[in-house]
């Protein structure tokens, strides 16, 4: 836990250093159920942007919620937010996995997007993922699905990678441009 904090220290600090450019890291996003884990970063525009390769690896046995790993971007604000990734949950001796889109503006959450089918995506493949904003909207992409995004981006943006439930690989991971 101690190494997490350090690591998100000096990654915050680094990305809010002026000229800063995204180098790609690899996550081992891994938390056990009913818990989860954010690594986050500072951006501060007027482009946001994030990207990986996600890969689901592992699930735990959930109560009460999903299994997911997720790149997420909230202004300082809170006025909205929007997380791109997999959710993934035991249904009998099936698993379901699923690519989904979740938009929040103020304190209304919409209807999640699924982004493919339902049974697209599989436990141990990677997909490229990517979300990015600006003052124009944006894009949230997830394997070979696009979405574009009518929200507007200003000021200084949490951008985090989460996961919940499981063990999600991130490889080539950048949080910023």
């Amino acid at each position: 836990m101690y190494r997490k904090l350090i690591f998100a220290t000096a990654l915050t600090i680094t990305l809010m250093s002026p000229g800063a450019r995204a180098q790609a890291l690899e996550y081992d996003c891994d938390t056990q159920a009913e818990h989860y884990s954010v690594l986050k970063a500072v951006q501060d525009g007027p482009d946001y942007a994030a990207s990986a390769n996600i890969s689901l690896r592992e699930i735990f046995a959930v109560k009460k919620y999903v299994t997911l790993g997720m790149l997420e971007f909230e202004p300082e604000d809170g006025s909205w937010r929007a997380r791109l990734g997999i959710t993934a949950l035991n249904a009998g001796k099936q698993t379901v996995i699923m690519g989904t889109l979740e938009i929040t503006r103020g304190d209304k959450a919409e209807e999640p997007k699924i982004l493919g089918d339902v049974f697209e995506f599989q436990k141990g493949k990677a997909y490229p993922i990517e979300l990015t904003l600006g003052a124009g909207g944006g894009v949230a992409k997830l394997g070979d699905h696009s979405v574009p995004l009518d929200l507007k981006a200003s000021g200084k943006v949490n951008v985090s990678v989460i996961c919940s439930g499981g063990e999600f690989l991130f490889t080539d991971l950048k949080l910023g441009k």
